[in-house]
């Protein structure tokens, strides 16, 4: 069964907290410029992928339908994040490699928001996921637009770093509270992780060669092109890949409950089918909306908000609009390779994807070419990767009825 209003209540949440962000960007590019912008999105893209990493990619085993089930993984995923993150933090030490102390912090928040949400997700509390989303970004507006952000307005990626992280064990803290509450009581079992292995077999893999996709151009292009460039790129990626994100946390969120209740409920998988075709077409409608708007809009907005300077953001951005595009259709999709159980499929995917793209990077590189170029080539190629992808995730979910030959019936 597909349900609008989550969506709706979702997307409006990410949209609100994207918005706010989007502000608490102006205002860093206006009053502090693209070197420190550049610094800041590299620390973000850093934190965001450890973050994502830190428990070995167990926390998928919260995204069920059952909130009992949901709020048992969490328990044991909480246990394996709060070991690596401290064996992670005892290295950094040993290493001398305090500097990254914050980046670690920044990821145990960002691990913490996410393990929430994975509950409230079973619980169809979109409306608390899209308050606590807001509340983070709101927190980063007030301290870059604070009277008294002398010393933050210096730090902003410690101010993010502090107020995710308080947000973080809010949300954490009031999850625990609700599943205690319920009556909730989980005995540690070592066989979960045995169980579940599934997910550190082959999601965790999947997921560091596709970040690739995600990450590799926000740290890449700091490191080899210097902060000024990195501060053009990371306008465009910011404001870029803001639509994606919305799509991919909103929608993909709803999706992938949808998706596992219709193969809970239909064997045969003609619901599942029917639940893909009705977002597949609906993010085809959204796609396309976006990457016009997009090319429309992005110039006279920059310029508006941005001032003159930042025109240097807009062959950047230009050149991701493609790769924006397909992703806002493979991000929510991509959710059905849980539903279905066929991480396999999405690791053998994530493999070719990630190569490919490592190797178009490396190249680039090699060859010396400019950041606007690198980053143009990267895009091409990654769209063509992700549309692959689409057809892909269209596989997953006609394997359950007649086939690879229903693949085409899933989108159509």
């Amino acid at each position: 069964m597909v349900r609008i209003k989550d969506s709706l209540v979702s997307m409006s949440g990410v949209v609100t907290a994207q918005v706010l962000l989007f502000l608490s960007i102006v205002l860093l590019g206006r009053e502090r410029g693209p070197e420190i912008l550049g610094q800041f999105n590299g620390s973000v893209a850093l934190g965001t992928l450890v973050g994502t990493l830190l428990a070995l990619r167990y926390e998928l085993a919260c995204l069920s339908d059952r909130s009992e089930v949901s709020f048992e993984a969490l328990i044991h995923v909480l246990a394996l994040g709060a070991a690596i993150a401290t064996a992670v933090a005892a290295v950094l030490l040993a290493y001398g490699r305090h500097h990254l102390l914050l980046v670690e912090l920044y990821a145990v928040a960002t691990f913490m928001f996410n393990l929430a949400a994975a509950y409230m997700n079973s619980l169809k509390r979109y409306g608390l996921i899209a308050l606590a989303r807001i509340a983070v970004n709101v927190g980063l507006l007030v301290c870059v637009a604070s009277p008294f952000r002398g010393w933050l307005k210096a730090e902003p990626f410690f101010a993010y770093t502090i107020v995710t992280t308080v947000i973080g064990l809010l949300a954490l803290t009031a999850t625990l509270c609700n599943g205690w509450s319920k009556g909730y009581r989980v005995t540690f079992d070592p066989k979960f992780y045995s169980v579940n292995r599934r997910f550190a077999a082959y999601i965790l893999p999947a997921t560091v060669l596709g970040s690739v996709m995600t990450y590799a151009l926000a740290i890449a292009v700091p490191s080899w092109y210097g902060a000024k460039e990195a501060g053009y790129f990371a306008v465009a990626y910011r404001l870029g890949f803001s639509p994606v994100s919305l799509v991919g946390q909103s929608i993909g969120g709803v999706f992938r409950r949808d998706a596992l209740g219709a193969v809970r409920t239909n064997t045969g998988g003609g619901e599942l089918v029917q639940v893909y075709r009705t977002y597949a077409r609906g993010l085809i409608a959204v796609s396309l909306i976006y990457a016009f708007l997009a090319f429309v809009l992005f110039e006279p907005v920059v310029a508006l908000f941005l001032g003159a300077k930042w025109e240097g953001a807009t062959p950047f951005f230009y050149f991701l609009i493609p790769l924006f595009s397909v992703q806002i259709l493979y991000v929510p999709l991509s959710q059905v390779f849980l539903a279905v159980r066929k991480q396999k499929l999405d690791f053998l995917f994530q493999l070719w994807s990630g190569s490919v793209l490592i190797a178009t990077l490396y190249a680039t590189h090699v060859l010396n070419l400019s950041a606007v170029v690198s980053v143009a080539i990267f895009s091409i190629v990654g769209a063509i990767v992700t549309v692959w992808g689409v057809t892909v995730t269209a596989r997953a979910a006609s394997s359950r009825t007649s086939g690879y030959g229903a693949v085409l019936d899933c989108l159509i």
